[in-house]
């Protein structure tokens, strides 16, 4: 019996040992400095978390492509946002940022240099330093990265109409003009009409403004315009099988775009800048033409985006 015992006792003294060492290592993985955090918990929150920004944008596809993808890496990057695609005009849009409305949205170096009344000095960076600056200065707005994509104006159109002027530049056009009628976007009149008439002294038997730049290709392909200002971006140029006359003068400035972001709304997101700031270099002219032609092709803005996103490594 007494063996029976001590033998009863050695399992119960073996098994408190094993619940003992059991309860020590189960403090250990709790507690000890090589454990792995629970998500979410303090000490891996996302310090972009409960902050909230308003993207806003322009009317034209780019834009709106521009605008979407703005809103996807922010809310990438934790921040909860607020889309306002489509707001308005340049001038629409402006007013909402300078008025608190809204935190950022994708701006055109040209279209801030007219905004604040400088000339382009021809030199694409030179210009971005120009607008960097005169933006902090007046309105207390930060630039970030401009990107190489080049989104200016030019002289659309159709391939036959183009024959039919023996014109491939824009210069061919001056002894016309005053027989021809062009078709313009509303930005396209102060941006284009008038620049044409200042540096190749060409004046149109008429101007019509169209409500945006889309309406006006088809207002040449039906004959109701000899030509349109258009931008060198658009799908529409390789999809009607347009012709984009020559600029053998320069008269058009770079018009490379931007996240321009209030001071007072950088100050309390800082994040936003390294959300944005690598989308810049990927962001060319060839890219813009293809994902604004799939879109026209039918597909939404939306998932364009995150399509290229994703595959350009930045969702």
């Amino acid at each position: 019996m007494s063996s029976l015992f001590s033998s009863l006792r050695a399992k119960s003294a073996g098994l408190l040992l094993l619940i003992s060492l059991v309860a020590l290592a189960g403090c250990g993985s709790t507690s000890g400095g090589g454990s792995t955090p629970t998500p979410g918990a303090t000490g891996t929150s996302n310090p972009n978390a409960g902050i909230t920004l308003t993207v806003g944008g322009k009317l034209d596809t780019e834009a709106q492509l521009l605008t979407k993808m703005y809103v996807l890496l922010l809310r990438k990057a934790g921040f909860t946002v607020v889309e306002r695609a489509a707001l308005g005009t340049n001038a629409v849009v402006f007013n909402a940022i300078t008025s608190g409305q809204i935190d950022l949205y994708p701006e055109f170096t040209a279209t801030g240099l007219a905004k604040l009344g400088l000339q382009s000095t021809g030199n694409a960076q030179q210009d971005y330093q120009a607008v960097k600056q005169g933006f902090e200065s007046k309105y207390q707005i930060t630039w970030l990265d401009a990107a190489p994509l080049n989104d200016t104006y030019g002289v659309c159109t159709t391939q036959s109409q183009a024959t039919s002027l023996g014109a491939t530049k824009i210069s061919d056009l001056a002894s016309k003009a005053s027989t021809l009628t062009i078709a313009t976007p509303p930005d396209g009149v102060q941006y284009g009409v008038n620049v044409l008439k200042s540096v190749y002294k060409i004046t149109f038997k008429r101007v019509t403004t169209y409500t945006e730049e889309g309406l006006t290709f088809p207002a040449v392909t039906t004959g109701a315009q000899n030509l349109n200002i258009c931008y060198t971006t658009a799908a529409l140029i390789a999809k009607d099988n347009f012709v984009l006359l020559q600029d053998d003068k320069n008269a058009f400035p770079a018009y490379n775009p931007a996240p321009i972001v209030r001071d007072t709304s950088l100050q309390k997101a800082p994040g936003i800048t390294a959300a944005l700031n690598p989308l810049a270099p990927k962001l060319t002219t060839q890219v813009s033409q293809q994902l604004q032609a799939k879109v026209v092709g039918g597909q939404s803005v939306t998932q364009v985006a995150t399509d290229w996103l994703t595959s350009a490594g930045l969702l």
